[in-house]
């Protein structure tokens, strides 16, 4: 199946004062298929499938870790995104959490983004932000931000050009018997770079420029009862 033909599946809870689960969030049913399967390709060129099929890598030739497509099964892990449906809302700009399209305005895409613990890196945060999280539209953008318990302090930003950068996954080293071994962390690969070949991708990332952001969706009548007081990042 290719990324882009994935169906969203419709809301597995809800309701008007709960979070629904996201369509991009994993579930523990979910898991990831790659233990046995992973080997170097011929030659030592780099990181393979021992069946490969086209579909395991992306357009730029980068790997990704396979896992099952099964919403619904076990319980919902909010922390976590599904590899698949996080790289099919990404490509295709949709929502994260009901899988329909994206708010977009004349200022861009709507992203809900948890604000840093401590002072931002530059003055312009978050412009060139590398991020994980798919867009959101108006409506699951106001519910997440009052119900997500894993947004603390969170700031809605639209993005008019969220730039495809590269994957987020771990890299891997040629071992003994053909079988390669993980490194102990994970990192941010950006396509395009001489490593890729033993890279293992698990998430798509973009990088959000020209932004604007926002303390409602977008304009002042995005939301009911939000007040827009935009502000240009830069």
């Amino acid at each position: 199946m290719s990324v882009h033909s994935v169906t969203p599946p419709r809301p597995l809870s809800g309701g008007t004062n709960r979070l629904p689960v996201p369509y991009a969030a994993a579930w523990s049913g979910e898991r990831v298929r790659i233990r046995g399967a992973l080997t170097v390709r011929p030659g030592g060129a780099g990181l393979g499938y021992r069946d490969e099929t086209p579909e395991d890598r992306d357009g730029q030739g980068v790997l990704w870790a396979r896992m099952d497509r099964a919403p619904g099964s076990g319980r919902p892990d909010f922390r976590a995104l599904h590899s698949i449906r996080q790289r099919h809302t990404m490509l295709n700009k949709l929502c994260q959490v009901c899988g329909g399209q994206a708010s977009r305005t004349s200022q861009g895409w709507l992203f809900l983004l948890q604000r840093p613990a401590g002072p931002p890196e530059s003055a312009d945060w978050p412009e060139g932000l590398l991020s994980t999280k798919p867009p959101v539209c108006r409506p699951c953008a106001a519910l997440a931000a009052r119900h997500c318990p894993h947004l603390a302090d969170p700031l809605l930003v639209r993005s008019r050009k969220p730039r495809t950068w590269g994957v987020f996954g771990g890299f891997f080293t040629p071992g003994g018997n053909g079988k390669p071994v993980p490194r102990p962390s994970d990192d941010y690969l950006p396509y395009g770079h001489p490593a890729a070949p033993w890279f293992l991708a698990s998430q798509l990332v973009i990088e959000l420029t020209r932004c604007t952001r926002a303390d409602a969706s977008g304009t002042a009548s995005d939301a009911p009862g939000w007040h827009d007081r935009s502000t240009r990042v830069h």
